[in-house]
């Protein structure tokens, strides 16, 4: 969708000289101009596209000047508690590839929501809603799906504990804890949805999805990546423009 600013970039796209540099806790690397900061977030415009960095997860910056601000200190992984552990099990979901999108005609849509839901056995154990649009496309209503926490909602299935997405430049880190008695091969399915009621009255339809299987364990993490692929999605027409070939997104999903 070469027509919005929304696809993530391919990883090798070389770095912008004289940006500043984000050292993370974690040891990787954001290079990318400082746009704002604002609510516990740098807003950093990289050649990916914009990310929204936590200022908790910046071990420091070193600015175009060469100058550099500690923020904070690298973190000591603390001792997992056993019994803790054994009562959850960790699944993490790793997404690179293009966004998927949505576009109404003006007017034509009640609320323009995406919302991504992640269930096994057909159980919701965890949705992310995008309810935020993207002006781009002028006479049109466009939400091009968005991690970025100003922009996504969370929202944690029975006893699953949800954290904020991990958005680095060309990759989403999705971390979910859930209970334990989930262990074992379960179907994993991922599915974008619209919403084709009311904010107040939500009513779930599925545009594209994927299922795989996975087995969960309580010792190690589960993890699962996905790789999206636009395909031939566009927003066009003669008079009434509507989308069309939304089932060619394509969602490869495969488990390590």
């Amino acid at each position: 969708m070469s027509r919005l600013s929304v696809a993530l970039a391919v990883l090798l796209i070389p770095a912008r000289a004289g940006a500043d540099v984000y050292v993370m806790t974690d040891g990787d690397r954001i290079t990318g101009k400082t746009l704002s900061q604002a609510s516990g977030f740098y807003k950093v415009d990289t050649p990916y596209g914009r990310v929204a960095i936590p200022r908790g997860r910046v071990a420091k910056v070193v600015h175009d000047d060469g100058r550099e601000e500690i923020l904070n200190a690298v973190p000591v992984s603390p001792t997992p508690d056993s019994a803790a552990s054994a009562n959850v099990v960790h699944l993490v979901i790793v997404m690179t590839g293009a966004s998927f999108w949505q576009a109404w005609r003006e007017g034509e849509v009640a609320d323009p929501s995406l919302k991504l839901q992640l269930s096994l056995d057909e159980e919701a154990v965890a949705s992310y809603v995008d309810g935020t649009p993207d002006p781009e496309i002028p006479g049109a209503t466009v939400n091009s799906f968005s991690f970025a926490p100003e922009d996504v909602k969370l929202v944690p299935g029975h006893g699953v504990r949800m954290e904020p997405p991990d958005t680095r430049p060309g990759r989403i880190t999705l971390k979910l804890d859930v209970p334990a008695d989930k262990a074992g091969e379960r179907r994993f399915r991922l599915a974008y949805q619209a919403n084709d009621g009311s904010a107040g009255s939500p009513a779930w339809r599925d545009l594209v999805d994927t299922l795989i299987h996975v087995t969960l364990k309580t010792e190690t993490p589960a993890i699962v990546e996905i790789k999206q692929n636009q395909g031939k999605m566009e927003f066009s027409g003669f008079g009434k423009k509507k989308m069309k070939n939304v089932e060619t997104f394509l969602i490869e999903a495969r488990t390590q």
